[in-house]
């Protein structure tokens, strides 16, 4: 594996190599021992990653329950 397919690989399959399939997971372990440049990709990929869950907003509380609620309450139309 390059580090460019490495590189596709997180962009498509995400940065958690758990839930990568066995034989890329293995190559891309392998690429990860000797190659400081996909260790660099890796660290940025977790860093953006960590950076969109951390920008998430944060619904309102009760908010689904008042979708919920409205939803019921709505009559039919014909």
């Amino acid at each position: 594996m390059t580090v460019g397919e490495f590189s596709d690989l997180l962009d498509r399959l995400g940065c958690d190599l758990a839930h990568w399939p066995e034989a890329q997971r293995r190559a891309a372990e392998a690429l990860l021992e000797s190659s400081p440049e996909a260790t660099e990709a890796l660290a940025e990929a977790l860093s953006l990653a960590e950076a969109v869950k951390a920008g998430q907003p944060k619904a309102p509380a009760g908010l689904a329950e008042r979708i919920i609620a409205a939803a019921g309450s709505e009559k039919p139309k014909n």
